[in-house]
Parts: C-alpha cells; structure tokens; sequence
C-alpha cells in the first residue's frame, strides 16, 4: 500500500480559528506578499510599462551592443537597493532588466540577419523559422521573469501567494461553507485509490475536529462502466468500507470534467459550497483543508490551487518529471498568483461552486478543462496558490506514461488558444470585465509554451542542414557580431535561469523537457490540423513498450548531428561553420543525456520484473516522498526595507534609465558598440581561382558540380546582379566559409534592358539612391569582404550605363561612381573592395574614378575563334601602367579548339605566375552569350573537353604558388 511519509508539520499560517460559540473571526494580517492599497498607483503602473516599450523600442533601433545588458544590470541593483530590496530579490530585479535589455538587443540585431537569399534553397526556408524559434524563447525567457518580478516575501515557508488585504467589514467567513470532495478514477484500482480516500478521510477529521459545524462531503466519481472496465465492483466495495459516496454514470461524454459535472448533480453539490478536487493517485496531508480554507475569506477569491508533487522519486522518470514539476509548481506558479493570474490545475485545489457555475460548469469541450476554466473565470474571480507541499502524488512510471501526459497536456493548452484566442488578445465585449493585461500576458505565455516541440525540432534541423547542405538560416553575421549580441543574452538567460531555479529543481527538468520534443511536435501538428484528440488518463501501471521506441527521433538527431560533425572535421570551413559545430555537439550532450533517462528506464523495468517474480507477480509498493520543500530551506525572517517602489521612485527609475540609455548612444561608448564589419579584402597571398557569367545572374547553382569535376576549390565566384535584386547571402556565405571572398557585379538594367534610371546622370542625380543604399546596407549586414563591381564597361557603347552612348560622356562616369561609393560609406559599408572594370582598361582614363575611389582593376579577356587572341601577359602589364599599385583581377573565357584553349591557358598560367599583383582569376562559363543553358553558350563552357580540364586544373595548382607578397 502507498503510504504518506511522516514529517514535522509547519506551524499554521493564520494565528487562530472561527469561534464556535461567538462566531468571532481571528485578526488576520494583510497578505505580506500583496502590496498595501494605492502604495503603487495605476499610473504608475503603466507608467513604468510604457517605459519598458519605449526602452525596448529604442533599443531595437540603436542595437546598442554589449554595453546596454551590463548597464542595465548595475542600474537594476542600483534602483533595488535604494528601493529596499535585499538577497535574492535584489538579484532578481537586477536578472529580469538585465535579460530583458540583452533579449530585446539580440532578437533586433538577430532580424538584421535572417538568411533571404541562397542555393539550391532560399534562405529563408530555414532563416525565418530559426528566427522565430529564437523568439519563442526568448519571450519565454522574458516572461519567466515577469512572474519573477520582485515581491514582498511570506511571513511564513508555506504562506499564500495572490491573497489581498481584505477590510473586516468585507471578509467573510470561509468555515461556514460546506466542502464537496470528488475524485474522478476510470480503471485504477483498489491499491491507488485507497490511499487517496483514507488521506482524505484523515485530512476531514481534522479539520473537523477544529470546525465541527460544518460539513465535508467525499465522492468518488467511476466513469468506469462508461469506459468498459471491471473495476467498479472493487471501487464500490471500498467506498462501503470507508463510507464516501460513489457515483458511477452509465451515459459517456466530456470525459473528467463530465464525469465531475455528473457528480455533483447527483450529490447536489451547488450553490454557496466549496468544490475540492483530487486526482486518484494524489494523497492529501492531514492539513490540506485546515491550510487551504481559509484562503475563502475573500468573497472575490474563485479558486485556492496548492502544488501537485510527486512522491514515487525512486523511479528515474518520476524523478525527473518531479523536477519538471517543480519548475512549476515552485517557482512559476507563485509569480502568476501574485499578479492574479494563477490557474487550476488539475487536481489538489478547491474552488466556489458560484464561480464554476458563472461559466456554465466545469468546461466539457477541452481535454485541459481546468485551464480553459480559469481563463473563463479570471475576469470575475480572483485565485490563490498555496506553496508548500499538501499532497503527493504518483507520477508517471515510464517514459511512455511520460510522453502520453505531456502530450494530453501539450493539445489541450494549444486547442486553448485556439478557443480562446478572443478572451486572450482582444478587449472584452462591451459591458463585460475582461482579462488584465498581466492575466493576458501569464496566459498567453502558458498557451503557447508547448510550441517548444516545433522550436526545438527547428533548432535541431538548423545546424544540421547548414553543415550538410550549406543552406544558413543566418547571413551576415561575424564572429565579432555573435559576441556582441547573442553570447551577453544566452549568458544572462542561463545565469538568470539558475539563479531563480537553484534549489528548487535540477538539471533534469531541463533535459527531459528537451526529451518531450517529439510528442509535442506530435501534438502540436494534431493541434494544427484540427484533431483535438481524446481525453488520456496517465497510467499507473508500467506499460510494455520499450523505452527505446520513444527516443528513435532522439537517435536519428544524434545521427544526423555526427555525420555533420565528421564532415565538419574533414572539410575547411569558416567561423561561422566552427559556430554551426558548437551546436551540433550541444545537441549531442543534450540527446545524449536524454539517453540517461531511457537507459535509467530500462533498467527500472527490468528491476521491477525481477522484484514482481520475487513478490509472486506483484512488486511492493513504494513510499510517497517528495522531494523537500525549498521554502523551508530559503526562507528568512528579514524583509526589505520597504515594500514596492513608489511612484516617485519608478518614475525616477525611468529618467536615470533614459539618461543612462542617451549617454550609450551618444558617446564614444556607442560608437565602440555599433557592429564591427571586416575591412575591404587585401590582396591574396596566392590569387583566387573562381568561376562566373559575364551578361547573366549567376548564382553559382552549378559551381558545387564545376568544383566536383574540376576536383578545385573556388576562392571566388562572380555573380551579376540587377539593382532591383536582393543581396545573396547563401552565395555569399558558400564563397566566405572556404576563405574566399565573393566578386558582385551590379547592373542599372531591368530584366536585361537599359531604362532611363541606368543613365549616369540618373545615377549621379539620386534616381537609384534607394535602391543603392538597400544594396549598401545588406552588404553592410553582410560584414564580409566582397569585391564589387559597378558600371562595368562603362567606356563602351553597349553598356546599361555608357559613358558613350544613352546620354552619357565620359565624365558622367566618375560622377555616378564617387556617389555610388558616397552611399556605401554612409551605409558603413567598409567591407568592400571597389572593382574598376572597364573595357579596355589600357586606355580608359576619359573614364576613370579618382584612384582614391578604386581599389582593383578587372581585365575582361573573352577570346573568339578566328580572331587573333590576346597576349595575358601585355594585357597585364598595359593595365598595370595605367593603374599602379591596384589589385589585377581578370574574367577570362575562351571559345576555340582544344589545342587553342590549352596553349593559351598555359600563356596565362605564366604571365600570372611572373607577377605579384593579381587576385583572382574568374572563368566565365557562358562568356558573352546571355543564355547560361542555350546552345551558344556551350562552347565557351570550362568544362566542355577534357583537355581544359585539365589545364584549368594545373591553372589553378600553379595559382596556389603564386606568392603575391613577394
């Protein structure tokens, strides 16, 4: 038999009880948690909300950097101790505007660079999802604050928390009423029930024996015949013995709280009474009634929720469940009482008969019928938690169980916003009292806690994808950047975290909630596409499922992130790749340490069978002992100085706050603070060998496949884009993480053809600037080096923008160029390398950009069949005279017989080889044909005889010696 264990009992909160005689009611003191009446006004209240929004708006425009958390932290320890505030509440404030700030900073930034473009995929196929998994978190990183939020603390470990001051002539007396205990059971048996009745029975002698005029009714509800079971016989015979009612119903529907609702009509449990509730396997402490009571003296107050806890700790997956709990019901649970914004759960709690009847009865159409209950109550009624412990339960006996009640949970908490996004997020109906905005804000943060196992499945996908396929959810984003933003948030989220939850739960509640992924993805899509699902009991019995079915989708996450690990090591790659390993092997330790739980629960059943065999095919039951209460640990007699901050005292806050914020952004501290960007590229030491398209875009779909064959690595690719495109981060990105740097070309054309905003002096006149300075500003975000080109065969008649043809002269082009560059400076775009690309840069200086504004010259060698084909090396050396100490870039294609194409690569192999001044060598796959896959562009293709192959190949291992620092 289940047992209680035996334990010193707190001393009570109240200091007396109810009369018999006199009906005099005890004194009782304010509730030391709730501030007294008008200490903080409603304008101050939403005085200091609009100044969050207005902090968080600027902010989210300035991205001031690391500097704003670390402020942000001191001035809240600042403020809290003028304010009186000590120990941990002091840490508290200083955690919650620290992590606030720091969320706010990141989430700004991290929309700056979400992955738009890239190949084969779109980025945004990952980048929107990823950023919008990271904001999940981050609010709910936020919003466990928001229930942390400083208070007064109880006068006593166990105290009630949401319990207001109410004047004497107000109060009533919560004794008077009469008590209806139901406890619904489908098929468990006489073994779990039994001990859930006799601490019932125990809890109502005492609190009978103090108040004997009153009355506590047990029943138990059997929705066993409804479901077909054959254990209505013993659970009537063990309701004979232990005299309580039982109500068995033999019409179905609405699953417990039908079942409840049946009940009370039978026994007749409405009106000015109070309804209990326990769960079968929940046994109540011999107080429960004596504790919770009292809480009634409000005539407002609905319901008085206490904690449920499990007590079978000896079995891992109850263990670690148990701590899940106690993130909860220890640590969440208490913050949303203080703002009124607590909710039934379940079982362990009593509520007004008056106040479940105001909403029609206890809700039949939500598996989770005690959430959607409260938030229908809320408006009207306030609730009350208790801490402490004042029933212990069982908790699941298997990962099985586990998974099966974290998914009944996870679908009825998101059908509930689905039935009630209306109550949640618009005002009430004229005439009606709606919900708070801090009941808004508990509420809709427990609503959609369970889109976690959608977010942690994305950030599962995310790493993987990006190493194995090269598609980023992220695009322009440094290593400087990444430290900035994200490492000040995820320090001050984690630190935050443990510093609220120390003591009061483990690791494990971490971990086996990032086990639950799989169900409540599971869940969620049934959410999504309309099926609700039926009510599940979780069982008390083990079932016959082996734990290793319920972690495959963990097994194939820890697959897939070894294989990216292994390619990972194999293959070069940037920062951004190496970043990309640090969550691989997260997932990993996080997978992995899952794998704890299932090997820990195949080892629980194989106990069991060994323990059942040696008991005669039963094994013993085992004690009920939770885990201690962390308030007897944590409390201390001391209380703040003062209560809350007054409104002087907020407002205060607010102006040193926006002066502190002023200060950042105007000083030389804020300049230090702005994202940090490479610088423009320097020459290589050795030139970069790449591939392109002179007349097309060009976004390298085909480079991976060039590179397979060609068995060559590109430094670069050359892409043309038109100025109403979008910056490719993917292609960027592919190019970077090799240690290559990407050449752009920009064109003022529109779907090929010139329009009168590609004329230079549109250019120069500001007809472009907005599509100029978008450019400048993604390539900012970029942050890596590029080569850029603009106005390219600017000295040639057929050129978008000629300086020879549709209007323009010669000096329009260095007008339009300098205020191209003019707007890239403004946008801080100081990771380009300006590429002049001229016709024949031999004899452009009619045409040229100050030097100053130039920091590569491109050579455009596109050679013909009959024609004499150019010299590389004079070539190279006429454009060196003509722009000295400049960077020498070349595009170069060929269309000729094989013979042709091979001497002339080898000429330019030694005319590269003989000098110390180039960067890279394009080969541009179409040559001048507009069409990639026509058949004109087929002769000109690197790869169309395997005698360029291959001396494109000793091209490139010739490019690889070439020492440009000498």
């Amino acid at each position: 038999m289940t047992v209680l264990e035996d334990r010193p009992r707190p001393k009570p909160l109240l200091t007396g009880h109810q009369d018999a005689d006199t009906g005099v009611l005890p004194v009782i003191q304010p509730d030391p948690i709730a501030a007294p009446p008008g200490e903080v006004a409603p304008w101050a209240l939403w005085l200091s909300r609009f100044g969050l929004l207005a902090v968080a708006v600027v902010i989210a425009v300035e991205r001031p950097g690391p500097w704003l958390p670390a402020a942000a932290f001191a001035f809240a320890l600042g403020l809290a101790w003028t304010a009186g505030w000590r120990g941990r509440q002091l840490r508290n404030i200083a955690f919650a505007l620290a992590v606030f700030t720091s969320g706010v900073n990141y989430l700004s930034w991290r929309f700056t660079v979400i992955a738009i473009g890239g190949h084969p995929l779109p980025g945004w196929i990952i980048g929107i999802p990823l950023y919008l998994a990271e904001m999940h978190a981050a609010i709910h990183t936020m919003g466990l604050h928001i229930g942390l939020w400083p208070r007064n603390p109880p006068a006593e470990p166990e105290a009630f928390y949401g319990r207001r001051f109410v004047p004497e002539d107000r109060r009533v007396d919560p004794f008077k009423y009469p008590v209806y205990v139901f406890v619904p059971t489908v098929d468990e048996g006489e073994e779990v029930l039994r001990p859930t009745l006799t601490g019932i029975l125990a809890a109502r002698a005492a609190y009978l024996a103090e108040h004997p005029y009153t009355d506590i009714t047990v029943v138990v509800c059997d929705d066993g015949f409804v479901a077909k079971k054959d254990t209505v016989p013993e659970i009537s015979d063990l309701c004979r013995e232990l005299g309580v009612l039982h109500v068995v119903r033999d019409v179905g529907g609405g699953a417990k709280a039908g079942n409840i609702n049946n009940a009370r009509t039978v026994v007749g449990a409405e009106g000015d009474v109070l309804l209990c509730i326990f769960d079968c396997d929940q046994v109540p402490r011999e107080d429960f009634f004596l504790k919770l009571i009292p809480g009634f003296d409000d005539p407002e107050v609905g319901w008085v929720q206490s904690g449920q806890f499990y007590g079978n700790r000896k079995n891992p997956v109850a263990r670690w469940a148990d701590d899940q709990q106690s993130l909860f019901y220890r640590l969440l649970c208490p913050g949303k009482a203080a703002h009124n914004s607590a909710f039934i759960c379940g079982t362990n709690f009593l509520m007004r008969a008056t106040a479940i009847d105001s909403i029609g009865g206890i809700p039949t159409g939500s598996i989770t019928e005690d959430f959607a209950a409260s938030i229908r109550m809320a408006a009207n009624w306030r609730s009350v938690y208790y801490t402490g412990i004042l029933a212990v339960g069982l908790g699941p006996l298997d990962l099985a169980s586990f998974f099966k009640q974290q998914d009944r949970w996870a679908r009825g908490t998101l059908n509930i916003m689905w039935d009630h996004w209306r109550d949640l997020l618009l005002p009430a109906k004229k005439g009606e009292k709606g919900l708070t905005a801090q009941q808004r804000a508990h509420y809709l943060l427990a609503t959609t806690h369970y889109w976690c196992g959608v977010r942690d499945l994305i950030f599962c996908i995310a790493p993987i994808a990006f190493v194995l396929t090269g598609i980023s959810g992220v695009r322009g984003a440094t290593a400087t950047d990444f430290l900035m933003y994200f490492v000040p948030y995820f320090a001050l989220s984690i630190a935050g975290f443990w510093h609220a939850a120390w003591d009061i739960t483990t690791w494990r509640c971490i971990i086996i909630n990032y086990g639950s992924f799989p169900v409540l993805l599971q869940a969620a899509f049934r959410v999504v596409i309309g099926r609700k699902g039926d009510f599940t009991l979780t069982p008390k019995k083990r079932g016959t499922m082996s734990p290793w079915r319920t972690a495959q989708l963990h097994l194939i996450v820890v697959a897939g992130c070894l294989v990216a690990l292994v390619k990972l090591a194999l293959s070069s790659g940037g920062t951004a790749y190496w970043l990309a390993g640090f969550w691989l092997l997260y997932l990993c330790m996080m997978s992995g340490m899952h794998m704890i739980l299932v090997v820990l629960d195949t080892r629980q059943a194989r106990k069991e069978r060994r323990e059942a065999e040696l008991h005669g095919g039963h094994a013993p039951a085992e004690a009920l002992i939770p885990r201690r209460d962390p308030h007897q640990r944590r409390h201390k007699g001391r209380r703040p100085a003062r209560r809350l901050p007054k409104p002087r005292t907020a407002v205060a806050g607010l102006v040193v706050g926006g002066a502190m914020l002023f200060i950042l952004d105007t000083s030389t501290l804020a300049a230090h603070s702005d994202p940090l960007h490479l610088t423009a590229a320097s020459l290589p030491a050795h030139p970069y060998v790449g591939v392109g398209a002179l007349a097309t875009p060009y976004g390298g779909s085909g480079v991976k496949a060039i590179e397979k064959q060609l068995e060559v690595t590109f430094g670069t690719t050359a892409r043309t884009q038109e100025i109403g495109d979008s910056f490719d981060y993917g292609w960027a990105d592919s190019i970077s993480s090799n240690g290559g740097v990407p050449w752009l070309t920009i064109v003022f054309s529109q779907n090929g053809k010139s329009t009168l905003n590609s004329a230079l002096t549109a250019i120069a006149n500001g007809s472009d600037d907005a599509q100029i300075s978008s450019w400048a500003q993604q390539i900012t975000a970029y942050g890596k080096p590029l080569y850029l080109t603009v106005l390219p065969q600017a000295d040639r008649n057929y050129a978008a923008s000629s300086g020879v043809a549709n209007g323009g002269i010669p000096q329009d082009v260095s007008r339009a160029w300098t205020h191209i560059r003019a707007l890239f400076t403004a946008a801080g775009a100081n990771n380009v390398s300006w590429v002049w690309t001229p016709g024949d840069p031999a004899h452009d200086q009619a045409y040229t950009p100050p030097a100053s504004q130039i920091d590569a010259v491109a050579l455009t060698l596109a050679e013909f069949p009959k024609t004499t084909w150019a010299d590389p090396a004079a070539q190279l050396a006429a454009a060196a005279a003509a722009h000295p100490g400049k960077q020498l870039m070349l595009q170069v294609s060929l269309d000729g017989t094989p013979a042709q194409r091979v001497a002339w690569l080898k000429k330019l192999q030694a005319a590269i080889a003989a000098r110390h001044d180039v960067a890279a060598v394009v080969y541009q796959e179409a040559g001048p044909v507009s069409d990639l896959a026509g058949k004109d562009a087929q002769p000109w293709a690197l790869t169309a005889d395997k005698q360029t192959v291959a001396e494109f190949q000793q091209l490139a291992a010739a490019m690889a010696k070439v020492d440009n620092g000498g």
